[in-house]
């Protein structure tokens, strides 16, 4: 081989592996990124399920206990209360993030339920690194005295606000039906 040949091959080699490796970083990238899943800035709630009890409160008081489950994606990861947060809009009804409506079924149909503490919770805020979306199951927990909700069915319209006050969906529970 002279030293021509020597120096058309070599340059052949280069564009080879320069090819090899430009093929090699088109496939790595076709097959190792995985799509990015673009969420909306409004929070998205799902009911999940729901655990019914009666019970029986410290002081051996009759009570009904319901615990909600419901998931929730915030887009922005902007979901949740500081304790801190307690200046407007948050000195308002925003000092909960969690609404809801207690409905209890008599005579055929559901009616509001009336004259109970407000079923209204605060969800605490948990930091997430570069505000990436916020995917959580939550669960809130509810208790309330047999003498004031003596329904043996229940049910709640429930939503979220997040912290720029973004309403989410209302969702409405199935029927929550107590032990007879």
């Amino acid at each position: 081989m002279n030293l021509h040949e020597i120096l058309y091959l070599k340059p052949k080699i280069k564009k080879s592996k320069l090819f090899l490796l430009i093929m090699l970083t088109a496939m790595f990238a076709q097959y190792s990124c995985s799509e990015i899943t673009e969420y909306s800035e409004i929070p998205e709630i799902k009911y999940l399920d729901h655990i019914a009890l009666d019970s029986v409160d410290i002081l051996d008081n009759p009570i009904r206990f319901v615990d909600l489950r419901f998931s929730i994606i915030d887009g922005d990861g902007d979901f949740g209360l500081k304790e801190s947060d307690t200046l407007p809009p948050f000195d308002t009804i925003y000092n909960n993030n969690f609404f809801s409506v207690l409905y209890g079924y008599k005579n055929g149909g559901f009616e509001l339920v009336e004259g109970i503490v407000n079923p209204d919770s605060r969800i605490k805020f948990i930091a997430i690194e570069n505000h990436k979306a916020y995917k959580a199951d939550i669960y809130i927990e509810f208790e309330y005295s047999k003498n004031l909700v003596n329904y043996d069915t229940l049910k709640y319209d429930f939503y979220v606000v997040d912290r720029a006050l973004n309403h989410s969906n209302t969702v409405t529970s199935p029927n929550i039906i107590f032990n007879k």
